[in-house]
């Protein structure tokens, strides 16, 4: 049963960014394909899949193809998603981050830490000392990077490195494939475009900070 999610970002915050908000139209072709992986994820054949055979083309699906990310190949001086990245946790890498990479220059923003439909997020599994989120937040403080993204393909979950871990935005795929202002949402959250412009801030580190703010009472 999923875990009752506190949220990183205020309605009032993400409402009025989203009104004007539309899905660009490189990522239609990658939208249109979500209900596919929805339906093989949450199938049979996906417990008889490893992550590798799995991840791969999740990750090229959704995040180049939808939030717009650009490997090493796309952009030898400038990309902005790595994948097995040489940080380590108890002998495991971290399956990709997200940041201004290469030219001589690293800036992480975000580590991902992908595993199979049937695994828990939350919790060890398959003998494993620590859980999937666990795993994200030890590799964030080797990066030095505050925040992490953690997937078991059926969910896609945003975690700020100095919140706890009840703390997170939610993504579900199938409801990311059913419903279009829950995409936009996503799209707009974790869009390249956004979370790792040519030059600026990061846009999640200014929600988070407006959020906040208007969640601490006014004083008197």
């Amino acid at each position: 049963m999923p875990v009752e999610a506190k949220p990183l970002f205020r309605p009032s915050v993400l409402g009025p960014r989203l009104a004007g908000f539309h899905l660009p139209e490189a990522a239609e072709p990658s939208a249109e394909r979500l209900a596919s992986w929805a339906d093989l994820v949450h199938g049979p054949r996906a417990d008889r899949l490893t992550e590798s055979e799995l991840l791969p083309d999740f990750l090229t699906q959704v995040f180049y193809g939808l939030l717009g990310y650009a490997g090493p190949a796309a952009d030898p001086g400038r990309h902005t998603l790595s994948r097995e990245h040489r940080v380590e946790v108890d002998g495991e890498s971290a399956d990709a981050v997200i940041g201004r990479l290469g030219g001589g220059t690293e800036h992480v923003v975000t580590v991902v830490e992908g595993k199979r439909p049937m695994d828990p997020l939350e919790r060890p599994f398959g003998g494993r000392r620590m859980s999937a989120v666990d795993q994200g937040y030890r590799y964030a403080i080797n990066l030095r990077c505050d925040w992490i993204l953690v997937t078991n393909l059926r969910e896609i979950r945003l975690y700020h490195k100095g919140h706890d871990q009840r703390t997170f935005e939610r993504s579900e795929l199938r409801h990311l494939a059913e419903n279009r202002p829950a995409l936009e949402l996503f799209v707009y959250l974790l869009g390249a475009e956004r979370v790792v412009p040519a030059a600026g801030p990061v846009h999640l580190d200014g929600l988070l900070e407006e959020s906040e703010a208007r969640s601490t009472p006014s004083p008197g």
